[in-house]
Protein backbone atom coordinates (compact mmCIF):
# COMPACT_ATOMS: atom_id res chain seq x y z
CA UNK A 1 0.00 0.00 0.00
CA UNK A 2 1.38 3.45 -0.86
CA UNK A 3 2.57 5.62 2.04
CA UNK A 4 1.70 9.20 2.96
CA UNK A 5 4.99 10.21 1.39
CA UNK A 6 4.08 8.46 -1.88
CA UNK A 7 0.78 10.35 -2.13
CA UNK A 8 2.52 13.62 -1.21
CA UNK A 9 5.03 13.05 -3.98
CA UNK A 10 2.11 12.79 -6.40
CA UNK A 11 0.69 16.08 -5.07
CA UNK A 12 4.13 17.68 -5.47
CA UNK A 13 4.40 16.34 -9.04
CA UNK A 14 1.00 17.90 -9.77
CA UNK A 15 2.25 21.20 -8.34
CA UNK A 16 5.20 21.04 -10.75
CA UNK A 17 2.77 20.31 -13.59
CA UNK A 18 0.61 23.31 -12.68
CA UNK A 19 3.65 25.56 -12.57
CA UNK A 20 4.88 24.26 -15.93
CA UNK A 21 1.49 25.19 -17.40
CA UNK A 22 1.81 28.77 -16.19
CA UNK A 23 -0.18 28.44 -12.99
CA UNK A 24 0.56 28.49 -9.30
CA UNK A 25 2.69 25.61 -7.95
CA UNK A 26 0.15 23.71 -5.87
CA UNK A 27 -1.30 20.22 -6.22
CA UNK A 28 -3.75 18.01 -4.33
CA UNK A 29 -4.74 14.36 -4.29
CA UNK A 30 -7.85 12.72 -2.83
CA UNK A 31 -7.45 9.16 -1.55
CA UNK A 32 -9.94 6.64 -0.23
CA UNK A 33 -9.04 3.13 0.86
CA UNK A 34 -5.45 3.57 -0.25
CA UNK A 35 -6.44 4.49 -3.82
CA UNK A 36 -6.27 7.83 -5.62
CA UNK A 37 -9.82 8.85 -6.55
CA UNK A 38 -9.11 12.37 -7.84
CA UNK A 39 -6.09 14.62 -8.41
CA UNK A 40 -5.61 18.21 -9.55
CA UNK A 41 -3.15 21.06 -9.81
CA UNK A 42 -3.98 24.69 -9.12
CA UNK A 43 -5.90 26.24 -12.02
CA UNK A 44 -6.67 29.73 -10.75
CA UNK A 45 -4.96 31.39 -13.72
CA UNK A 46 -6.37 28.93 -16.26
CA UNK A 47 -9.96 29.66 -15.23
CA UNK A 48 -9.44 33.30 -14.11
CA UNK A 49 -10.85 32.25 -10.75
CA UNK A 50 -8.88 33.22 -7.64
CA UNK A 51 -10.82 30.62 -5.61
CA UNK A 52 -9.90 27.65 -7.81
CA UNK A 53 -7.09 26.48 -5.52
CA UNK A 54 -6.12 22.84 -5.92
CA UNK A 55 -7.80 21.70 -2.69
CA UNK A 56 -11.02 23.59 -3.36
CA UNK A 57 -11.31 22.39 -6.96
CA UNK A 58 -10.47 18.83 -5.88
CA UNK A 59 -13.35 18.80 -3.38
CA UNK A 60 -15.81 20.56 -5.67
CA UNK A 61 -15.10 18.48 -8.77
CA UNK A 62 -15.19 15.18 -6.91
CA UNK A 63 -18.36 15.92 -4.94
CA UNK A 64 -20.22 17.08 -8.06
CA UNK A 65 -19.05 14.14 -10.17
CA UNK A 66 -20.11 11.56 -7.58
CA UNK A 67 -23.03 13.43 -5.99
CA UNK A 68 -21.60 13.29 -2.47
CA UNK A 69 -21.61 15.94 0.24
CA UNK A 70 -19.39 14.27 2.84
CA UNK A 71 -15.88 12.99 2.30
CA UNK A 72 -15.54 11.08 5.56
CA UNK A 73 -13.03 8.22 5.17
CA UNK A 74 -11.07 10.24 2.58
CA UNK A 75 -7.58 11.72 2.93
CA UNK A 76 -6.55 14.89 1.13
CA UNK A 77 -2.85 15.21 0.29
CA UNK A 78 -1.64 18.72 -0.50
CA UNK A 79 1.74 19.90 -1.73
CA UNK A 80 1.37 22.88 0.64
CA UNK A 81 -0.64 23.33 3.83
CA UNK A 82 -4.14 24.45 2.85
CA UNK A 83 -4.87 28.18 3.05
CA UNK A 84 -7.72 29.44 5.27
CA UNK A 85 -10.25 29.29 2.40
CA UNK A 86 -9.36 25.69 1.52
CA UNK A 87 -9.21 24.70 5.19
CA UNK A 88 -12.81 25.89 5.53
CA UNK A 89 -13.85 23.78 2.53
CA UNK A 90 -12.05 20.76 3.99
CA UNK A 91 -13.94 21.25 7.24
CA UNK A 92 -17.34 21.50 5.51
CA UNK A 93 -16.60 18.49 3.29
CA UNK A 94 -15.75 16.52 6.45
CA UNK A 95 -12.60 15.07 4.99
CA UNK A 96 -11.22 12.72 7.65
CA UNK A 97 -7.53 13.43 7.21
CA UNK A 98 -5.25 16.04 5.66
CA UNK A 99 -1.55 15.54 4.96
CA UNK A 100 0.67 18.31 3.58
CA UNK A 101 4.30 18.83 2.62
CA UNK A 102 5.16 22.54 2.94
CA UNK A 103 3.71 24.50 5.88
CA UNK A 104 2.05 27.90 5.52
CA UNK A 105 4.87 29.34 7.66
CA UNK A 106 7.48 28.02 5.19
CA UNK A 107 5.48 29.35 2.25
CA UNK A 108 5.10 32.80 3.80
CA UNK A 109 8.83 32.92 4.52
CA UNK A 110 9.55 32.19 0.84
CA UNK A 111 6.90 34.52 -0.57
CA UNK A 112 7.23 37.40 1.87
CA UNK A 113 3.50 37.10 2.51
CA UNK A 114 1.59 37.78 5.67
CA UNK A 115 1.39 35.07 8.33
CA UNK A 116 -1.78 32.99 8.03
CA UNK A 117 -3.56 30.75 10.52
CA UNK A 118 -2.53 27.13 10.33
CA UNK A 119 -4.99 24.79 8.63
CA UNK A 120 -5.63 22.68 11.75
CA UNK A 121 -6.97 25.66 13.68
CA UNK A 122 -9.63 26.27 11.02
CA UNK A 123 -10.36 22.68 10.07
CA UNK A 124 -10.89 21.68 13.69
CA UNK A 125 -12.83 24.74 14.83
CA UNK A 126 -15.91 22.64 15.64
CA UNK A 127 -16.88 19.21 16.87
CA UNK A 128 -15.80 17.11 13.87
CA UNK A 129 -12.16 16.23 14.53
CA UNK A 130 -10.03 15.93 11.40
CA UNK A 131 -6.48 14.65 11.57
CA UNK A 132 -3.97 17.13 10.12
CA UNK A 133 -0.44 15.85 9.47
CA UNK A 134 2.51 17.88 8.29
CA UNK A 135 4.84 19.16 7.25
CA UNK A 136 6.09 15.90 5.74
CA UNK A 137 8.98 15.73 3.25
CA UNK A 138 9.14 19.54 3.05
CA UNK A 139 12.56 19.41 1.37
CA UNK A 140 10.83 17.74 -1.60
CA UNK A 141 7.78 20.01 -1.48
CA UNK A 142 9.92 23.14 -1.48
CA UNK A 143 11.53 22.20 -4.82
CA UNK A 144 8.43 23.38 -6.70
CA UNK A 145 9.11 26.94 -5.50
CA UNK A 146 12.75 27.10 -6.68
CA UNK A 147 13.00 30.13 -8.95
CA UNK A 148 9.26 30.80 -8.70
CA UNK A 149 8.30 34.48 -8.83
CA UNK A 150 5.51 35.14 -6.36
CA UNK A 151 3.11 37.68 -7.84
CA UNK A 152 -0.42 38.71 -6.96
CA UNK A 153 -1.86 37.63 -10.31
CA UNK A 154 -0.29 35.23 -12.79
CA UNK A 155 -3.35 35.11 -15.06
CA UNK A 156 -3.18 36.04 -18.70
CA UNK A 157 -4.09 39.74 -19.01
CA UNK A 158 -7.82 40.12 -19.39
CA UNK A 159 -9.82 42.22 -21.80
CA UNK A 160 -10.74 44.40 -18.85
CA UNK A 161 -13.28 44.74 -16.11
CA UNK A 162 -16.88 45.84 -16.53
CA UNK A 163 -17.07 49.61 -16.29
CA UNK A 164 -13.48 50.38 -17.25
CA UNK A 165 -14.25 50.93 -20.93
CA UNK A 166 -12.72 47.67 -22.09
CA UNK A 167 -14.79 45.21 -24.12
CA UNK A 168 -16.46 42.47 -22.10
CA UNK A 169 -18.25 39.26 -22.95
Amino acid sequence: MPSDEDFLRLAIALAHQGRERGGHPFGAVLVRGGKVVHQVYDRCAEFSDPTFHSELSLISEYCRAYHVMSLEEYTLYASTEPCPMCAGAIHWARISRVVFSVSQAMLQELSGGSPKPNAASIINATRYPIEVVGPLIPEEGLTVFEGYAFTANRAIPSAGHPGDGAPTT
